[in-house]
């Protein structure tokens, strides 16, 4: 398997981008939920902490991935595989890098606005742009909390696709991301 992609499956590079961002996500949504409804405190604290941590080398992930996505060919669809399956695919994946986007860039103005900095573990601390401002903090963080709704619902579409494909079709797309096809 190589680095680039080919018509037939993702190299190794795409996989890996895929499987850490997937990692990520499932791990920011849960620290996401697991922090909503606590008190302040120095509990909730860290958790916001390695929540912002995890999230900035997300972004960073899903930066690289897109590129790597223009840079590379695209596996195609199988080839038996019916247009509106196609069409939902193709939808499902435009709308999960477009919603992650928007959800790391709703938590970094989350954070801006704040009047602090993205912290990266306690290595380093990314600097937003932006202005100190409550309004503007309390309407990102009204996109934050919404925006993970939509990412869950096309998340499930994702797997449940894939799990369809590999299980009911028997086809290889869950192989071109994994083991490889056949």
């Amino acid at each position: 398997m190589g680095l680039k992609n080919t018509h037939a499956e993702y190299g190794s590079l795409a996989k890996s981008l895929h499987w850490l961002i997937a990692i990520g996500l499932f791990a920011l949504l849960y620290l996401g939920l697991e922090q909503s409804g606590m008190e302040r405190g120095d509990e909730k604290t860290r958790i916001r902490f390695i929540h912002a941590s995890i999230a900035a080398i997300t972004l960073i992930l899903m930066t690289i991935r897109i590129v790597w996505r223009f840079m590379n060919e695209v596996p195609a669809h199988p080839h038996d595989m019916p247009a509106w399956q196609r069409l939902v695919s193709s939808l499902v994946h435009w709308g999960l890098y477009i919603t992650v986007f928007a959800q790391l860039f709703a938590g970094a103005m989350v954070v801006g606005t704040g009047g602090r900095g993205i912290p990266v573990f306690g290595f380093f601390t990314i600097p937003v742009p932006v202005a100190e401002d409550h309004d503007a903090h309390e309407w990102w963080e009204g996109v934050h909390e919404f925006v993970w709704k939509p990412i869950a619902v096309l998340l499930v579409l994702h797997i449940l696709g894939a799990l369809y494909n590999h299980f009911v079709v028997k086809n290889d797309v869950v192989r071109r991301m994994t083991v490889g096809v056949k």
